[in-house]
């Protein structure tokens, strides 16, 4: 793959992530703003993936019959819509329909631009896609030092339209500079229609590992998205801006290795590093959490410092598993990568639906610190499933 081709992908990559991931930061003022419980915001937030569930069944068959190019324009510009009325929004029920639609376009958009990368990397035979979420991921970052600095200057709404008009244009003038090398319409369109609830269940049975190992692995990373600013503020009980630090060093930890993952498999196996890189950072996590919650009562920042390191280990812990398993999933595949990521995508969505709406509700019957224990726990599962990766070390370019 060309240097232009990948520096071309990651203007994609990265002003999605920091348009996806523009009001992550400000959930507490969302919150607020809204006058819902922890347990009713996590429950509309969760619902939000409905609209991701109506898009992986859709979205598969639609990239691969025209290509990815009109799915990514349409997607950016509804997420752009959708995600930029948040701030504008007094009404929990408004927000949920503002949700759904978001989850359907941001799922789209994430349905395209995996579909490319994993089309690539099956081309050319280097581990590209983990660098691409590295590149989303340092988006996230950016997306969250943005509301560090702007939470006490600016209003919610002012910060986010400011955020989601300029990403937008961002990702438009990515994917121009990217149509030379994005996948055109299929030539073959049985394939584009085997993305139905049938082929998803059979696809399911015949690598249950892959859809399990992924759910496991990711939980973390949604916890942190939805859960992180608002312990560090109402169980800590730092400031709107401090808290915004819990996301920024989980993310800063998820892109590290992400964007070495390359590097890493030089030296180790996909199995090896699915064995221990998730067990060390679920062990780091519970700790950090748990012993920062206690600290805090009786010194608040020694207990904030030390919980930012449980987050660290998180973001670590749960790097590289979803672009491995994406890589996993097509690579035992015959079907286009598009409809690899809608199938593995329908399944996590149904499973992550449920594991969230768990999260909501442990945090509103009982704390937001034993509700980020089931995703920390479940890290450890992708242990049991670790076999499903190669055993073979392959030799990848530095760049």
């Amino acid at each position: 793959m060309s240097r232009r081709e990948k520096w071309a992908l990651y203007l994609i990559f990265m002003p999605y992530g920091i348009g996806a991931m523009a009001t992550i930061s400000r959930f507490p003022e969302i919150q607020h703003n809204l006058h819902l419980s922890n347990g009713t915001f996590g429950t509309f937030l969760s619902l939000g993936s409905l609209g991701g569930l109506l898009s992986f069944i859709t979205i598969g068959q639609r990239v691969d019959r025209i290509g990815v190019r009109p799915v990514m324009i349409v997607s950016s510009i509804s997420m752009a819509l959708s995600l930029g009325s948040v701030p504008h929004i007094h009404q929990g029920w408004i927000w949920l329909i503002a949700n759904i639609v978001f989850g359907f376009s941001t799922t789209a958009l994430h349905i395209s631009v995996n579909s490319q990368g994993i089309h690539r990397q099956d081309e050319i035979g280097e581990v590209v896609l983990p660098r691409f979420h590295g590149s989303w991921s340092l988006g996230a970052l950016i997306s969250s030092l943005i509301a560090l600095v702007l939470t006490s200057r600016l209003s919610l709404a002012w910060h986010v339209d400011i955020v989601m008009v300029t990403t937008w244009l961002a990702v438009m003038f990515g994917i121009l500079r990217s149509t030379p090398y994005l996948i055109k319409a299929s030539t073959n369109p049985d394939l584009a229609n085997r993305v139905n609830f049938k082929g998803v269940i059979n696809s399911f049975k015949f690598e249950p590992l892959i859809s399990i190992g992924m759910v496991m692995a990711i939980q973390i990373e949604f916890a942190t998205n939805d859960w992180s600013a608002i312990y560090a503020k109402n169980t800590i009980g730092m400031s709107a801006s401090l808290s915004i630090l819990t996301y920024v060093v989980f993310i800063s930890a998820m892109i590290s290795l992400r964007l070495t993952m390359h590097l890493l498999l030089n030296h180790f196996t996909e199995r090896t590093l699915l064995k221990f890189i998730p067990m060390i950072g679920g062990t780091g996590f519970i700790i950090g959490i748990l012993t920062g919650t206690y600290l805090s009562h009786h010194n608040r920042t020694l207990g904030f410092i030390i919980s930012l390191v449980g987050f660290m280990f998180g973001g670590f812990g749960s790097s590289f598993i979803a672009p491995v398993f994406f890589g996993i999933a097509f690579r035992k595949s015959s079907l286009p990568g598009s409809v690899v990521v809608a199938q593995l995508g329908l399944i996590n969505a149904v499973l992550t639906f449920a594991v969230k709406i768990v999260i909501s509700w442990v945090a509103q019957a009982t704390s937001v610190t034993t509700a980020l224990m089931i995703p920390g726990l479940m890290l450890f599962g992708v242990v049991y499933v670790s076999k499903i990766g190669s055993n073979e070390r392959t030799s990848q370019p530095k760049f």
